[in-house]
């Protein structure tokens, strides 16, 4: 007789969790108290138009890419996403607004017009988000979650001051 196991919620890890636990045999009953899927990550829809709430879901492509493989799947088997050109545009006003296009380059370019030397602090700001994405890739995301212990490594211990704010 397989065990039944309720999971709470139904966000990414929710799911995740899910997934995995039906992929060992387990009976999943997933609990939302929602009418949709997805936790924070789901849409609202409203007068044709499709929103999506919560996070900026896919700023980590390679972990969606990682889950779908553990399961013999591509996330392209199951949606397609499509580039937004311009990616988005920021009013300030209602005839004052700036389009942010999806290309970096062009990112840095409308920066450093917007404000002379903004590109430099732009770029400065990127790569240092690179590293810490890839920190957290490599040293926090796939740990078994068994001690906080495990999240102490040489990387993120060079990291702790931008956790500790001083007075």
């Amino acid at each position: 007789m397989k065990k039944k196991i309720y999971i709470i919620g139904s966000g990414f890890s929710a799911l995740a969790a899910s997934c995995y636990l039906s992929k060992e045999g387990f009976e999943v009953v997933v609990l939302e108290k929602n009418a949709t899927l997805g936790g924070r990550a789901r849409q609202y829809k409203k007068d044709g138009f499709t929103f999506d709430i919560g996070p900026t879901w896919y700023w980590m492509p390679d972990v969606f890419e990682r889950f779908f493989a553990d399961f013999g799947k591509k996330p392209s088997d199951f949606y397609l996403l499509e580039k937004l050109k311009p990616a988005y545009q920021v009013y300030f006003g209602i005839k004052d607004s700036i389009t942010i296009d999806g290309n970096l380059d062009k990112i840095y370019d409308t920066f450093e017009k917007e404000e002379k030397g903004s590109a430099a602090h732009l770029r400065s700001f990127m790569a240092s988000a690179k590293l810490n994405y890839d920190i957290a890739i490599k040293d926090l995301v796939y740990k078994p979650g068994i001690s906080p212990l495990e999240l102490v490594t040489p990387k993120t211990v060079t990291k702790l001051n931008q956790f500790v704010s001083t007075i």
